[in-house]
């Protein structure tokens, strides 16, 4: 069994946690509110920037051109392809795309990119270990959701299911899996054993982002946040 081919096995709980999740479950069937919504797209937006920056750290560490194009494409389809799948999302609301970046990262999606930037300074297997979650998550439960033929013709989010179970992007997951296959057969116990880790905290954080957008979690929503005296004032 291939090393993403264990992942998956071992970790099948995350992948169903991803799904079963109350705000991917609220995409799926059209319930989401506007705000939870809206408040999914300005993060996400931010979120990729960092995604962004991660795949320049992997052309860093690219060991010849092949891995070079790797992370070029991959940076295409973010910046001219994805922007129309979180479009379909707001637009349902008659909310402006331009208009939804939030100012900053909620805590949330802040520790999930700070936990993809340290990997890309590990080796390139753990960055790409910390990256596939992402682009394995999408793909896998939208193209579930086209199987069990959920979204319909008219589903208002239809354009943002499409994407991600297009065959554009279940073809970047077959060839990120190739690539960690190879990179994690080429390691030893310890560099495979910070690939699986990465990987984890990547898919815990997948299913926390769903959370952060249906609580609207931000610096100054946090529940367990105290006022002090100036606050209140």
């Amino acid at each position: 069994m291939s090393f993403t081919a264990e992942l998956r096995d071992t970790y099948a709980d995350l992948f169903e946690a991803f799904w079963s999740h109350p705000f991917f479950q609220g995409l799926l069937d059209a319930t989401a509110s506007k705000e939870a919504v809206v408040h999914y797209v300005g993060q996400d937006r931010q979120y990729l920037a960092a995604f962004l920056r991660c795949y320049g750290l992997g052309m860093a560490k690219a060991p010849d051109t092949d891995w070079t194009r790797f992370f070029l494409e991959g940076a295409r389809i973010m910046l001219e392809e994805e922007p129309d799948a979180h479009r379909a999302l707001v637009a349902h609301f008659g909310v402006d795309y331009d208009t939804s970046q939030a100012p900053r990262l909620a805590p949330t999606a802040q520790a999930y990119a700070n936990h993809m930037e340290l990997a890309g300074h590990d080796t390139l297997g753990v960055l790409m270990a910390a990256l596939l979650p992402c682009q394995w998550s999408y793909a896998w439960a939208t193209l579930r959701a086209y199987r069990e033929e959920t979204p319909g013709p008219d589903h208002p989010f239809r354009a943002w299911f499409a994407f991600y179970a297009s065959e554009e992007c279940q073809s970047l997951v077959a060839e990120y899996r190739t690539r960690i296959d190879a990179l994690a057969a080429a390691a030893g116990p310890e560099e495979r054993g910070r690939m699986e880790r990465a990987f984890v905290d990547s898919m815990y954080y997948e299913v926390a982002f769903w959370q952060m957008a249906a609580s609207g979690e931000t610096w100054e929503r946090l529940p367990s946040r105290v006022l002090e005296p100036r606050d209140a004032q």
